[in-house]
């Protein structure tokens, strides 16, 4: 893990500093850790992970295995930029979490053998 991500891993994150140490531990780095951060819907209030999101709002849809910049609300369907998750904060960090979550979902949709699309 570099010094950059130990900086932006604190105990400013709305993970328990516990659990984001201990992850630290094992040698998650910061983009693990910013896609299990819940957050909010601007639009409906509902808290979910960008992970959560990805696996039920985003499932089958082909922008998700390639780097798309935007969180999809689970419960309501509003889509809103990462960027605009307050422990993103910037585009370069957006397009990071995006490529992450990307590899993610493209790794999960091999080993079970479904296509990117619906």
């Amino acid at each position: 893990m570099s010094e950059r991500d130990e900086e932006r891993i604190g105990p400013q994150d709305s993970i328990a500093p516990g659990y984001a140490q201990a992850m630290k531990e094992h040698g998650f780095g910061w983009n693990t850790l910013a896609s299990i951060r819940k957050i909010t819907c601007p639009n409906c209030g509902f808290m979910f992970s960008l992970t959560y999101g990805r696996t039920i709002a985003c499932r089958g849809c082909p922008q998700a295995t390639k780097s798309c910049p935007k969180a999809r609300c689970a419960k309501c369907d509003h889509e809103f930029y990462i960027q605009e998750m307050p422990h993103v904060g910037n585009r370069y960090a957006q397009r990071s979490v995006a490529d992450h979550m990307s590899s993610i979902e493209a790794t999960y949709n091999e080993q079970v053998g479904r296509k990117r699309h619906r």
